[in-house]
This record gives structure tokens, sequence and C-alpha cells, in this order.
């Protein structure tokens, strides 16, 4: 039977924008986040995974838990043990 081991960590990023006083409520229909899932959202999932990729020992995969896919990205990390340690 192997051993296992496991950890979590976190990143959560709060997203809002702010209008001015006159403002009458979804008059861009949330376009600011469509902007965020259309540029910055890409931008981020790649930069995140290409410095894990850098790293040799460890095993990055996409690991869908349930959750929107636009709302949360859930990766497994997997440290690869070598046979000397």
């Amino acid at each position: 039977m192997t051993h296992r081991e496991e950890r979590s960590f976190s990143i959560t990023l709060h997203l809002s924008a702010e209008f001015a006083d006159d403002y009458d409520g979804d008059d861009d229909g949330f376009g600011w986040h469509e902007r965020f899932q259309r540029s910055v959202k890409p931008e981020l999932v790649t930069a995140l995974f290409d410095v894990l990729r850098a790293q040799p020992r460890f095993q990055a995969l996409a690991a869908p838990r349930g959750r929107d896919s636009d709302s949360a990205l859930d990766i497994d990390l997997r440290f690869i043990v070598s046979p000397d340690r």
C-alpha cells in the first residue's frame, strides 16, 4: 500500500467594478467581467501552468471538481518522487 500526503493551496480573486453615482445598474451587461474572462483569465491560467510546468518534479493537471469553470480553476499538482528521493 502506498503512502499519500496532501495539502491545499488556494488563490482567490475577488472581482469587482465601481461605477459613478449616476450608473443605472447592469447597463454594461457586466462587460468588465466579460473582458476579464476573455483576456485576463486566459493569460493568468497560461502563466500559472507555465510556472508549474517549469518545475520538473511537479506534474500539473486541470482537475475540475464540479464547480463552474467560469468561476473556478482546480488543478491537481503532483510531486514526482524520485527513487532516491
